[in-house]
């Protein structure tokens, strides 16, 4: 991989994402989408955590909790084919 170390001591690597299972595995972001889903993946649409029915009783409690169920939900997109 490229690194770029500049400076100010700082490096820069530059990663494939796409199609790279060890960037993928090691993913640890969640995206907050427009329309009020957690996306645990960028690549996938099938594991998305709605968050509004979760926020209408005690909102501190139910974003805990979609959180965590947004975790539950990781998968690596893409994954080392043996």
């Amino acid at each position: 991989r490229r690194r770029y170390h500049l400076k100010n001591g700082a490096v820069v690597e530059i990663v494939r994402g796409v199609e790279n299972p060890e960037f993928c595995l090691h993913c640890h972001r969640l995206r907050l989408t427009s329309d009020g889903y957690l996306k645990p993946c960028l690549m996938r649409d099938d594991n998305l955590v709605d968050l509004l029915p979760l926020l209408s009783g005690n909102p501190d409690e139910g974003l805990i909790e979609a959180f965590k169920e947004a975790i539950r939900r990781r998968r690596p997109y893409w994954v080392r084919q043996p």
